[in-house]
């Protein structure tokens, strides 16, 4: 089952629709109490992804339910330049790449890189931030215009690595931390050219 689609926006309007959506969800697939606050929980970090755009940014906000899996939706449009590039950078307080924090942070900034029109100026830096997040690449790559990530192929690499500099251990201690990277069973990010959808599944 497919739900109805609900707008979210930047400025926090949708928020509690949205939010109301998803408890009548986990009440029509029958999840208990715990359960339905973890769903809950899951739908609050993935609106919070698009917090730091522009006021009125919109995305498309629904879930999708079989039998005991269901996954909630994120999709929107984002036609990046680089003054909103600057407003995701600019969400930290030094303005530099420490906005992306947190697992939600650092696919926000990976989608602004990817999306990025591919600037000389700012190439090196874009593949200094890709670095880490692209070991989560399933297909495609962050200069084609089309870009699949998965957070478990993400996480797997993380873990796996053992060189141990400060953005190898800072990220591995992201993971344990993040609520999405705990309760959620996969996350994936479809980018192509500037369409984002973002996707976290769930079974239950």
């Amino acid at each position: 089952m497919k739900t109805e689609i609900i707008g979210v926006f930047s400025s926090g309007d949708g928020r509690d629709k949205a939010l109301e959506l998803t408890e009548r969800t986990a009440a029509y697939c029958g999840l208990d109490k715990r359960s339905g606050l973890r769903l809950r929980l899951l739908s609050e970090e993935l609106i919070e992804l698009i917090r730091p755009f522009a006021d009125m940014f919109h995305g498309d906000f629904w879930l999708e339910t079989c039998e005991n899996n269901i996954e909630i939706h994120l999709k929107t449009e984002i036609p990046m330049d680089q003054k909103t590039r600057n407003e995701l950078l600019s969400f930290s307080s030094s303005g530099k790449n420490s906005a992306a924090r947190g697992l939600i942070g650092r696919i926000r900034e990976m989608i602004a890189n990817v999306i990025l029109p591919a600037d000389p100026e700012e190439k090196a830096m874009m593949e200094e931030a890709m670095s880490l997040m692209s070991q989560g690449c399933q297909a495609g790559s962050h200069l084609s215009g089309s870009y699949c990530w998965s957070m478990n192929s993400y996480a797997a690499s993380v873990k796996e690595n053992t060189a141990g500099s400060d953005d190898t251990e800072e990220a591995k201690d992201e993971l344990e931390k993040s609520i999405v990277a705990n309760i959620a069973d996969e996350v994936k990010v479809n980018i192509v050219n500037s369409d984002v959808e973002v996707i976290i599944f769930r079974s239950f």
